[in-house]
C-alpha cells in the first residue's frame, strides 16, 4: 500500500480566531441568502454606471484537476498589473466584490503571511489569490453539486440567469482593483470550457497537467491531510461545503464527465486498500481523457487553450512563463520582475516525496499512460 515521505511529523492543526470568525460570517450570510442577494444586487446597483462601461475582454481561466500546479501559475498570474482575481477575503462574503474589497482595505486584519491549510509550503495573507467563484457555480447549476450527475456544461449550455450575474460580478471585481482583465482558477472549470467560451469568445485557457505519479501522489496527501483535519476543525467540513471547495475529504464529490459508471468504479476501487492508487489514476485518465477528447473536437477551444507542464513549468520556467503570456496576450514589459523571480524560484516540491509499490506504478502506468502520451507527457516508472 501507498506510503507518502513527510519531511514534516506534526498532525496537529489549528486555526487562529481569524479562522473561526471567518467562518461564522460565511455560514451568515450563506443561511440567510436572500438577505445576501439582495445586497449584491444593489452594490450592482450602485455601480451601474461604472459597470456599463466595461467590457469583458480575454478573461484568463487556469484550469485542471486539483494539485496539477494550478495554485502556483495563479500566485504568479494574479501579480500582473492588468489581472483582477478574488482573494481569500472574498471567501468571506463572496457576492460583494467590491464593498469586501474596499471595507477590508481599511482594516489591518489577516495581514501577516502564513501557511495555507494545504500544508504545501505556500503562504498565504487576506490579499492571496484564491478560487472564489465556484459557489456561484453551485448556486446557479444545481446538478454540478451531484456526483451522479454529469457536470459537463458545453457550448448548448444556457442559463440566463448566471450569465447575468456572472459578467456583472467581474466587471465589479475590475472596477474595485482597477484592472482590465478577469483572472481565474478553477479546478472544476474542467467540464466548463465549451461554455465559458460561448459566453465569452475572447476567453484564454490554462490547462496545467502534471505527470500521473507525483500528481496521484500529490492527490493522496491531500485527501489524508483533510480528512485529519476534518476530524479536528469539525465546522471545516461545512465550510468547505458552502464554498463549493469539494476535492478533498469526507465530503468530496468527483467530477463527473457524463460518465457515472466510471465514478462508481472508482469508489469502489477507493473502497479497497489494494486498489486505491488504481482508482486515482483513473480518475485522473478519466479528467484529461474528457479534456483532450473536447480539444481535438473544438477547433476554437483548441486555439483558445494552452497546455501547461508542471514539470516544464518547474524545470524550464523562463521558456514555459513566456508561452503563457504569449497566449494570454499579457504584456511582458509589466512583468519583467515578476517574470525574474519564478524563472529564479519556481521548483518542484521538496516537502513530500512518492514512494509506491512496484504494482501501485505499474497500475498507475497501465491505467494512465495512453492519457498521458496525448498530451507528451512520460510516465516515471521508478520512485
Amino acid at each position: 500500500m501507498l506510503s507518502i515521505k513527510h519531511k514534516s511529523k506534526k498532525q496537529s492543526f489549528q486555526l487562529p480566531i481569524s479562522g473561526y470568525l471567518g467562518y461564522f460570517i460565511t455560514k451568515f450570510f450563506h443561511f440567510y441568502k436572500p438577505i445576501t442577494l439582495i445586497h449584491e444586487r444593489f452594490e450592482t446597483i450602485t455601480l451601474f454606471n461604472e459597470i456599463s462601461k466595461i467590457k469583458i475582454d480575454k478573461p484568463v481561466y487556469i484550469t485542471g484537476l486539483a494539485r496539477a500546479g494550478t495554485t502556483i501559475v495563479l500566485e504568479m498570474l494574479s501579480k500582473h498589473p492588468d489581472l483582477a482575481t478574488h482573494q481569500y477575503k472574498h471567501l468571506l462574503i463572496p457576492y460583494f466584490p467590491y464593498w469586501m474589497y474596499k471595507i477590508t482595505n481599511k482594516v489591518r486584519i489577516y495581514s501577516k503571511p502564513t501557511k495555507r491549510i494545504h500544508n504545501d509550503g505556500i503562504m498565504i495573507t487576506r490579499d492571496s489569490p484564491e478560487a472564489v467563484e465556484e459557489i456561484f457555480w453551485r448556486k446557479y447549476f444545481k446538478h454540478i453539486s451531484i456526483e451522479n450527475s454529469s457536470h459537463i456544461l458545453n457550448g448548448n449550455t444556457i442559463n440566463p440567469k448566471f450569465e447575468n450575474f456572472y459578467p456583472n460580478h467581474m466587471r465589479k471585481l475590475l472596477i474595485a482593483q482597477m484592472r482590465s482583465r478577469y483572472l481565474a482558477k478553477n479546478n472544476y472549470n474542467v467540464t466548463r470550457l465549451e461554455y465559458l467560451l460561448r459566453i465569452f469568445p475572447s476567453a484564454k485557457f490554462l490547462l496545467i497537467i502534471r505527470n500521473p505519479v507525483n500528481h496521484i501522489a500529490s492527490l493522496i496527501k491531500q485527501t489524508k491531510l483533510f480528512m485529519k483535519m476534518e476530524k479536528q476543525i469539525p465546522f471545516l467540513l461545512d465550510w468547505l461545503k458552502i464554498l463549493g471547495h469539494r476535492e478533498f475529504g469526507h465530503n468530496s464529490i468527483c467530477i463527473n464527465v457524463n460518465n457515472t459508471e466510471l465514478i462508481h468504479k472508482i469508489r469502489k476501487l477507493w473502497s479497497n486498500k489494494k486498489t486505491y492508487v488504481k482508482g486515482w489514476a483513473y480518475y485522473w485518465a478519466s479528467i484529461y481523457d474528457f479534456i483532450a477528447n473536447s480539444l481535438e473536437e473544438n477547433k476554437k477551444l483548441r486555439s483558445a487553450t494552452f497546455t501547461v507542464d508542471y514539470n516544464k513549468l518547474c524545470e524550464k520556467p523562463a521558456d514555459t512563463i513566456d508561452r503563457i503570456l504569449e497566449h494570454t496576450e499579457l504584456p511582458l514589459s509589466k512583468f519583467l520582475k515578476v517574470r525574474e523571480y519564478y524563472i529564479n524560484h519556481l521548483h518542484k516540491p521538496t516537502y513530500y516525496s512518492p514512494d509506491f509499490s512496484e504494482q501501485e506504478l505499474s497500475d498507475i502506468y497501465e491505467v494512465t499512460k495512453d492519457t498521458a502520451s496525448r498530451f507528451g507527457l512520460k510516465i516515471p516508472l521508478g520512485n
